[in-house]
């Protein structure tokens, strides 16, 4: 991965995971891996592996081309919005289950669409 494209990754990680309110220590006992872990891939200092960008995207509510391609979002039509600083594991585990929900039931109908 050329440093262009992890830098990018990095600084759409981050502006993700401060638009859902939540902290780095949150998001990486979250997905299973410690906060400096996560400072890497933020700062841009680690490659990061599609498993844990995949984790990531999820728990953000995106799609992973858009971390790696550039890509516009394309918001869906329905979101859920949250602020996670006074939420447990769990609920993160529900709201991250229901963006990915989401994001796969938009995405098979614009395949349906055509």
């Amino acid at each position: 991965m050329d440093n262009f494209m992890l830098k990018s990754i990095g600084i759409k990680l981050k502006e993700a995971r401060k638009k859902s309110g939540l902290k780095q220590s949150q998001v990486a006992e979250l997905i299973g891996i410690n906060m400096t872990q996560l400072s890497y891939y933020e700062t841009a200092t680690r490659e990061i592996n599609l498993n844990i960008l995949e984790k990531l995207a999820n728990l953000y509510g995106y799609k992973i081309d858009y971390f790696v391609t550039g890509n516009e979002v394309k918001e869906p039509e329905i979101q859920i919005a949250f602020r996670g600083e006074k939420l447990c594991n769990e609920d993160l585990k529900t709201i991250t289950w229901t963006k990915t929900f989401l994001n796969n039931l938009c995405e098979m109908n614009d395949l349906i669409k055509g």
